[in-house]
């Protein structure tokens, strides 16, 4: 077997973190060294412990949680601006029945809790140690943490292999009309990691909404009957349940996205990512209508500007689902 490849999730966990938790943690070729946490789905409060109890749930308690920041680095000092009012998010302050992501998951409480070093910390001391290019991030929240230990120590950036991050739009707006939820939520963040200098896949809400499951595929995933699948199952379930209920399928099965999961399938088989581009991508930080766009590279005026991003506009479903449901099926032959 082939050297596991050397990872750093940075999750909100919510719903399809979890999922993309569980196959990043139970997934034999992928060496976890930590998991990093940051307020956007929910509180990060919440978003830590629902990332300890996933881990509980995989069996994984070596690996260590880090709790990050709160807030991010500058959209919510406005108190007038759209993200004051809605970040953070209070608890109890959504429909837990229909909304994508709850307060907590499925799960019993748990009996682990996350580390004394915050996220910003246990990144840049965790990078210093490592190899050039020997570790590769997944961001699949707001990427405040990320962009935190950037600007605290720039020695790291030679040491990350790639940053695979979901996040991003071109096509498809579900958070405003310019902005992707997890660019939205902190878009100086994403700016900064673009500007690294850093190999950037960004597995965008174009690709992820091709990512999608259905029923009978939670069904299959359920009948795995291990603890982590029939998670993955429930909160299939359940996103089909709210996607409904927001009036995007009508219930019978059409699907639910399952975001943050398709950048962990990345990480390992690109091929998954079934029309990319590279191209030179920014943000638009004007605090206008366009705050938190993703403008990518399409004017000849600007063709010499650095193509810093590879973006996925589009996904293999039938590959996603696969290789979810041989992590989660080898994982519970192992026992």
């Amino acid at each position: 077997m082939s050297e596991k490849k050397k990872v750093i999730l940075d999750v909100d966990t919510g719903s399809d973190d979890a999922i993309a938790l569980c196959a990043a943690l139970l997934c034999e070729e992928l060496d976890v060294l930590g998991i990093c946490t940051v307020g956007g789905n929910v509180e990060v409060k919440n978003t830590t412990d629902n990332t300890l109890r996933v881990v509980e749930c995989c069996g994984r308690p070596q690996v260590g949680v880090y709790r990050g920041a709160a807030l991010p680095l500058a959209s919510t000092l406005e108190p007038w601006s759209l993200q004051a009012q809605e970040l953070p998010r209070k608890e109890g302050g959504r429909d837990q029945e229909t909304a994508v992501h709850t307060d907590h998951l499925p799960l019993p409480p748990t009996t682990l809790h996350a580390q004394e070093k915050s996220a910003c910390v246990f990144l840049i001391e965790t990078l210093l140690a490592a190899q050039d290019g020997e570790i590769t991030l997944v961001p699949v929240g707001p990427m405040t943490n990320i962009a935190l230990a950037i600007r605290a120590d720039e020695r790291i950036l030679p040491k990350i292999r790639q940053i695979v991050m979901m996040g991003g739009s071109h096509d498809v707006y579900p958070r405003t009309q310019a902005s992707e939820f997890n660019v939205w939520a902190d878009p100086e963040a994403v700016e900064i990691v673009l500007q690294s200098g850093v190999p950037v896949t960004m597995v965008s809400l174009d690709a992820t909404s091709h990512a999608c499951l259905d029923r009978h595929q939670a069904a299959l995933l359920r009948e795995i009957d291990s603890a982590p699948a029939r998670l993955c199952a429930e909160l299939v379930e359940h996103r089909l349940k709210a996607s409904a209920a927001e009036g995007d399928t009508d219930g019978t099965g059409v699907g639910a996205a399952i975001h943050d999961a398709l950048a962990v399938c990345a990480v390992l088989h690109p091929e998954v990512l079934t029309e990319t581009v590279q191209t030179s991508c920014h943000v638009d930080l004007g605090h206008g209508y366009a705050y938190g766009e993703t403008v990518l590279g399409r004017n000849y005026k600007f063709s010499e500007m650095p193509k810093n991003c590879l973006y996925a506009k589009s996904a293999d479903s039938g590959l996603f689902f696969d290789w979810l449901y041989g992590v989660l099926q080898a994982a519970k032959r192992q026992g």
